[in-house]
């Protein structure tokens, strides 16, 4: 992994374990038609993704497929199933020695 300014930089094989409060994220699958929305990540939970998009919008990890931007201009399509989970143990999973 890059690291940069002593952070670990975010990549496509690493994002879910990175904090993703402040990304852009847009949802382009969902069984739900309602959910396919963009926006700004505002919080997330052990479930859902909520979004700040025209309101705060409510998503479901587990119904839904996720593209984020990076800074970089980079995008990242990610199934919200692989993202289940509190986002602080994710985060930990990042630095646990395998």
């Amino acid at each position: 992994m890059k690291i940069y300014n002593k952070r670990v930089k975010r990549t496509k094989e690493n994002i879910i374990y990175h904090e993703l409060i402040g990304l852009q994220v847009r949802v382009i699958k969902s069984t739900h038609k309602g959910y396919l929305i963009s926006g700004k990540v505002i919080d997330e939970t052990k479930n859902m993704i909520i979004i700040e998009s025209n309101g705060i919008k409510k998503i479901p990890k587990n119904m839904s497929i996720f593209e984020f931007l990076l800074s970089e201009g980079e995008t990242i399509e990610i199934e919200g199933k692989k993202m289940i989970g509190r986002p602080e143990d994710r985060i930990k999973n990042l630095y646990k020695v395998k």
